[in-house]
């Protein structure tokens, strides 16, 4: 994973970019169908989780690219990417209204937020873990 990680990290603010470009292109896009799986007793929406990862994505993307060379990150500025990331997250949901065959969907938008909040976590603790193991003592 740290290999992975330090090999990523010279181009993460790239990456990023392409990540929020890809976001916005794929969410313009008119009258996307809704990915189910059918069962007997329901169906069950994938584009909830798929909300989560992409957006869980754009956190890990986020933090790497703005987090220190020991991979910490001031409260202060974890709370304004955080910040910063869910106001995108609901710019993203609300621009829908103008794009045809798509709405606003407040689950939608749920799941962007605890994708957000699910990346952070897992960020501050893999993260931590590398910076622990790259310093030593």
């Amino acid at each position: 994973m740290l290999k992975l990680i330090s090999f990523l990290r010279p181009f993460a603010l790239y990456l990023l970019i392409t990540w929020i470009v890809a976001i916005i292109v794929i969410s313009s896009i008119p009258s996307i169908p809704v990915l189910k799986i059918h069962t007997e007793k329901a169906d069950i929406r994938l584009d909830y989780l798929i909300h989560f990862l992409e957006y869980g994505s754009l956190a890990f993307l986020t933090y790497l690219s703005f987090s220190g060379k020991d991979f910490n990150m001031s409260y202060f500025k974890y709370l304004i990417l955080t910040v910063c990331l869910i106001l995108f997250a609901a710019v993203d949901e609300f621009h829908q209204v103008i794009i045809p065959g798509r709405t606003f969907n407040p689950k939608d938008l749920i799941s962007n937020i605890v994708g957000i909040a699910g990346g952070l976590v897992f960020c501050i603790l893999v993260f931590r873990k590398i910076a622990k193991d790259l310093i030593p003592g």
